[in-house]
């Protein structure tokens, strides 16, 4: 079956209106696009009269596989439809995933989601094979510079891990644990090959995918894929990317009440919130209430709210700095302060960065002399280059 596109789950959820249901969907990417459409889609697929009993809501983090293909392949009690839904499920999840995971834990943590970035977290500790007590009070400066950079994707230094130790706090205080491995790919991909009974659905959501896999490969052929990825950074490109999704966003939430925003006030809330999707759902819906019965939603109530949304994060300063950005570079640099980051550790991370840069930039000049093509694709890069 096709793979579809953010932009084309209108097209997924009309199929269903008119009676065909997949097997499996699989829904993954940006968390709060993923759970929107979960819900548009359930309520389509199970009339709200028959939820009670052909529906199941399973956490994807505590579940049993076994139980869940289990209850697919059992009817509903009254009959009809039966989905299963497992929510942030984590059968993608594997030591080559952990690079992205750890950097996923590093964004819901800049974005204020704790339980979110603790949850990640806990996913890297355990393909990394580490406990809670291995990175808790400074322990993670007992970890092998290599073993840490191979694990996480990034150097271990001060600079890049001060978030680190809020999270693995939220964890211990909430109690939470580092979770056991579990091989439920293998459990999925033989009943995927096996098939479900007829008018049963699992409906997986998912931060992440592997598309090497042949378990992808296989829910692409059985079933329905939507893909809500959104690309991160700081590049204006993905900027932009950011900017439509969020633009689509507000104008949904601000239409559905009958109401506009000026631009300058649209602008000036996608600055304060940064690329944080639950965030900007959340301002929106007050100052759709400080509005009143007022259609636009002006810049000065904007203003009202708050100062400051997010937490601007010290990677912007770096990538200021490497893309030669002054103007952002500068304003980075004032929020962070605004954030009480001791300027020295602000100097430390910017010279982490030019030493880097300035490694990097040796290689080319003398090992790469005369061989190096800046267009060069990451495939050709691992070919040729990192070897």
């Amino acid at each position: 079956m096709p793979i579809f596109d953010k932009k084309d789950f209108p097209k997924v959820l009309a199929q269903v209106e008119q009676g065909s249901m997949a097997s499996l969907y699989l829904l993954y990417g940006e968390d709060y696009l993923v759970k929107s459409a979960l819900a548009q889609l359930t309520e389509i697929l199970v009339p709200e009269s028959q939820r009670s009993t052909n529906l199941e809501i399973v956490d994807g983090n505590q579940a049993d596989f076994r139980q869940i293909l289990d209850n697919v392949n059992t009817f509903a009690l009254f009959g009809g439809r039966k989905v299963v839904v497992v929510q942030d499920c984590r059968v993608f999840y594997s030591r080559a995933n952990l690079p992205t995971l750890y950097l996923k834990s590093k964004e819901a943590h800049e974005a204020g989601d704790l339980e979110v970035a603790a949850r990640l977290l806990l996913e890297v500790l355990a393909y990394a094979g580490w406990s809670l007590t291995d990175v808790a009070d400074g322990a993670w400066r007992e970890i092998p510079t290599d073993l840490w950079q191979q694990t996480t994707g990034v150097e271990r230094d001060q600079a890049e891990v001060a978030w680190l130790e809020a999270v693995v706090d939220h964890a211990g205080s909430t109690g939470m644990e580092v979770p056991r491995l579990r091989d439920d790919g293998s459990l999925l991909e033989t009943a995927l090959q096996e098939g479900f009974p007829e008018e049963q659905c699992l409906l997986l959501t998912t931060d992440t995918v592997d598309k090497r896999r042949s378990l992808y490969r296989l829910m692409e052929k059985k079933g329905i894929v939507v893909d809500f990825g959104v690309a991160s950074g700081s590049s204006r490109k993905v900027r932009s990317q950011q900017e439509a999704v969020l633009k689509n966003l507000a104008q949904e939430t601000l239409s559905a009440a009958g109401k506009t925003i000026e631009p300058q006030a649209l602008a000036l809330l996608f600055e304060r919130t940064g690329f944080n999707l639950w965030a900007i759902k959340t301002q929106l819906e007050k100052l759709m209430s400080f509005a009143g019965e007022a259609t636009l939603v002006t810049r000065e109530q904007v203003e009202g709210l708050s100062d400051q949304f997010r937490e601007e994060p010290l990677y912007e300063l770096n990538n200021a700095m490497a893309t030669r950005d002054c103007e952002t570079g500068l304003l980075v640099l004032n929020r962070l302060l605004d954030q009480n980051y001791h300027p020295l550790q602000l100097l430390a991370s910017l010279a982490n960065e030019l030493r880097r840069l300035l490694v990097a930039r040796e290689f080319i000049e003398e090992h790469l002399a005369g061989s190096w093509d800046p267009n060069i694709s990451y495939g050709g890069f691992q070919k040729t280059i990192l070897p």
